[in-house]
C-alpha cells in the first residue's frame, strides 16, 4: 500500500506565532505498507497535499521495488530520490525508517545506536498572548513545567519585552524566546540588550531569515553577545549551516525543513563541526513526526518537541511528552500507532 491522504489536526487553543494565527493546520500522511510518514504544511509554507501526493506518485516505482523486499536500504533509496518538496522527502524518509525499523524488529533509536535515555528535556511553546491577563491564564497552565519557549515578535518590541519580564517574574525555570524573524537587526541589538538580565537560555530566529550576511552584520555588530542565537527559518540545508558558522550559535533542525531523519543526521554532525550548539524542532504535528524528531533526541542540546500537546485529538500514539520529559515508545520503527484504525 502507497498512500497519501489528509490529517487534519484540531489545536487545543488559537497558535498566535509572528507568522500568523491558527485553530486547526492540516498535514499529508504518508504511508508506504506498514511505514508511516507525515508532511508538516503549515500555510506560511509554499507545500500542499497536492505537491506531497504528486511527489510520492512520481516516485511510486521506486517504493514499490523497496516495498517487495524484506530488508530497506535506507540510506541508499533516500540518496536515489529526485528533488522534491521538503515535507513530502521527510514524509517519505519518516515512512522508510519506520518500515525498516518494523521489518528489523528494532526502534530508530536503536538502529542508529543512540540512548533514549540520554534525551534532553524539552520546551513548551507558550503563543503570542493578546494582553497581561491572557499571558497570566496561559502561564497558570504551565506554571510546573521545567522549559518554556515564549513566542514573541507581536510587530511591537515594548510588548515582546513585557511577555518575557512578566513570565520571568513568574517562572524560575529554563527560558528561551523565539521572534520568528520578526525584529529588524537594530531592533535584535536593542532588545538583546534589554533582555540579558532576564537568563534566557537563547533567542531564536531574530532576524529575517533572507540573507546568511544579515547573521554577520549582526554579530559584528554584537561581538559579545551575552545570549546565544539559533538560527531556525535561515536554515533549510547543509550550505546555510556553512554560511551562518560564526554568526549563529547554533541552529534549529526540524524534519520537514531539512527532509527527515537521514537529512538532519548530517545536519547535526555538519552543525558539531563547525562547534555550533543543536536544537531539534517541529511545526504543529502528529506524533508521527513527533516521534521520528525524537528518535534523534540523543544527539541534540535542546529539544522543542511539544507539538502533540497543542493538538485537540492526536490520531497517533508514540512518545509521550510529561512537562517536557520526552520517553520514547519501544515498539519497532517509529513506534507509532493509529488511534483509530
Amino acid at each position: 500500500m502507497i498512500e497519501v491522504r489528509p490529517l487534519p489536526l484540531p489545536l487545543r487553543h488559537a497558535f498566535r506565532i509572528a507568522h500568523g494565527s491558527s485553530t486547526e493546520r492540516t498535514n499529508a500522511l504518508v504511508r508506504l505498507g506498514e511505514g508511516f510518514g507525515e508532511a508538516a504544511l503549515p500555510p506560511y509554507y509554499p507545500t500542499r497535499i497536492t505537491d506531497v501526493n504528486q511527489w510520492v506518485q512520481h516516485i511510486r516505482p521506486l517504493l514499490d521495488a523497496v516495498l517487495a523486499r524484506s530488508y530497506v536500504p535506507v540510506t541508499s533509496i533516500l540518496e536515489a530520490l529526485p528533488n522534491g518538496p521538503s515535507p513530502a522527502r521527510a514524509a517519505v524518509d519518516m515512512a522508510l525508517h519506520d518500515l525498516w525499523g518494523k521489518r528489523s524488529g528494532l526502534p530508530v533509536y536503536a538502529l542508529y545506536g543512540l540512548d533514549p535515555e540520554a534525551m534532553p528535556v524539552s520546551s513548551y511553546a507558550v503563543p503570542i498572548p493578546q494582553d497581561r491577563d491572557e499571558l497570566n491564564r496561559m502561564l497558570d497552565e504551565v506554571a510546573t513545567f521545567p522549559f518554556l519557549k515564549l513566542k514573541i515578535g507581536s510587530g511591537d518590541p515594548a510588548w515582546d519585552e513585557d511577555i518575557v519580564r512578566i513570565t520571568r517574574q513568574r517562572f524560575d525555570g529554563t527560558l528561551c524566546v523565539d521572534v520568528n524573524a520578526h525584529w529588524s537587526i537594530d531592533t535584535t541589538v536593542r532588545m538583546v540588550d534589554r533582555l540579558q538580565d532576564l537568563d534566557l537560555a537563547f533567542i531564536e530566529q531574530p532576524i529575517p531569515a533572507s540573507h546568511p550576511d544579515d547573521w554577520h552584520l549582526l554579530r559584528r555588530m554584537m561581538p559579545s553577545c551575552p545570549v546565544p542565537l539559533i538560527a531556525d527559518e535561515s536554515v533549510q540545508g547543509p550550505d546555510d549551516v556553512i554560511a551562518l558558522a560564526g554568526a549563529a550559535d547554533g541552529i534549529n533542525i526540524k524534519l520537514a525543513k531539512c527532509g527527515g531523519i537521514l537529512a538532519a543526521r548530517g545536519l547535526v554532525a555538519l552543525a558539531r563541526s563547525l562547534d555550533m550548539q543543536v536544537m531539534l524542532g517541529c511545526m504543529i504535528e502528529s506524533s508521527v513526526a513527533m516521534t521520528a524528531a525524537a528518535h534523534l533526541g540523543p544527539l541534540a542540546d535542546w529539544l522543542d518537541l511539544d507539538g502533540p500537546m497543542h493538538l485537540k485529538d492526536d490520531p497517533f500514539s508514540g512518545m509521550t511528552f510529561q512537562q517536557g520529559i520526552i520517553t520514547l515508545p519501544d515498539g519497532p520503527g517509529l513506534g507509532v500507532i493509529p488511534r483509530n484504525n
